[in-house]
């Protein structure tokens, strides 16, 4: 029985940081859509908008909740932004995607 224990001990030891990929527990990453920033002004107002999704991770079936406010040209007037110059989005994940939630932010002015 402790040979066995010592071998499961040294397995999970060994593949510690191997065993979870990154991002696995938690991730929270911002990304431009676009990378051609040459000459793009950054802007005096911001706006957001998200989208949330919520998955049971047990059975299998694929069971999932999302709800999002898409009305991005709406949104963007409530803030102010009648021109827009760029956008990112953001990607908040925990357990494996159990909860994630998407941002999309607007720069413009």
């Amino acid at each position: 029985m402790t040979k066995y224990l010592l071998i499961i001990g040294l397995a999970l030891l060994l593949t510690g940081c191997a065993a979870t990929a990154p991002g696995r527990l938690y991730t929270n990453v911002i990304r431009p859509h676009s990378t051609d920033f040459h000459v793009t002004p950054v802007g005096t107002k911001r706006c957001v908008l998200d989208e949330h999704r919520v998955k049971e991770p047990v059975s299998g079936y694929g069971v999932a909740v999302e709800w999002s406010t898409d009305l991005i040209c709406s949104e963007a007037q409530k803030a102010g932004i009648t021109n827009i110059n760029y956008t990112e989005i953001q990607t908040l994940s925990i357990l494996m995607g159990t909860y994630r939630r998407r941002r999309l932010i607007i720069h413009g002015d």
